[in-house]
């Protein structure tokens, strides 16, 4: 999953495991990740939370006290925060992009009802979710987007009587007119080119 992420979201996970280890918390959880999403501040979630007056300072004192030092090695995320890296997945396939974003982290979070990172944002700010979504969305960079597959769709004109016969003759072979037609179309196209795989648009080996 990390793979997918872009430069900025990875800083966020990198800025939440900073905060909770300077706190000697022994996980990582979706109150670290508020954290670290206020405190990359290039990303569109920070520019999105900054605009609600929002600050990595104004989480100082609620992400609870320091506890006894950990030992070395990653940090392990709590149930909610990995909850919320695998619905960033699942944001950014809803919004046809490619890329892993803070701000697919900020939306997971914020689907994440009953945990430490949104119940903070509550707590922050009167906070319009629909609203905070709308944002990040329409901010969301163009670049993100996955590109869309080509469209092979070709326009036809018939005369009256043209689309009567064409109507008439996929009535009689029980198709659909559109379904009829591109049959036709490729029939006549294997019959000019016959070397030709009508599905590739590439030459084919007969003895294959």
């Amino acid at each position: 999953m990390f793979e997918k992420f872009t430069d900025h979201a990875r800083r966020v996970v990198v800025l939440a495991a900073d905060e909770a280890r300077a706190r000697h918390h022994d996980r990582l959880g979706t109150g670290h990740l508020l954290a670290g999403l206020l405190r990359e501040c290039d990303g569109v979630a920070a520019h999105a939370l900054h605009d609600l007056g929002l600050t990595a300072e104004d989480l100082t004192d609620r992400l609870g006290p320091p506890c006894a030092p950990t030992g070395p090695g990653p940090l392990p995320f709590t149930e909610h925060a990995r909850h919320v890296l695998a619905q960033s997945l699942r944001q950014t396939a809803l919004l046809g992009h490619d890329r892993i974003g803070t701000e697919h982290l900020l939306l997971a979070l914020l689907d994440e009802d009953d945990c430490t990172g949104t119940r903070l944002l509550h707590a922050l700010a009167p906070l319009d979710v629909d609203r905070l979504r709308e944002h990040l969305r329409h901010h969301t960079p163009e670049q993100r987007r996955t590109p869309t597959a080509p469209d092979h769709r070709v326009s036809l004109e018939l005369t009256d009587a043209e689309y009567a016969r064409c109507t008439a003759a996929a009535a009689r072979a029980h198709q659909p007119l559109d379904t009829w037609m591109r049959e036709q179309i490729l029939a006549a196209a294997r019959r000019r080119d016959p070397g030709t795989d009508p599905g590739t648009g590439t030459g084919t080996d007969p003895g294959r």
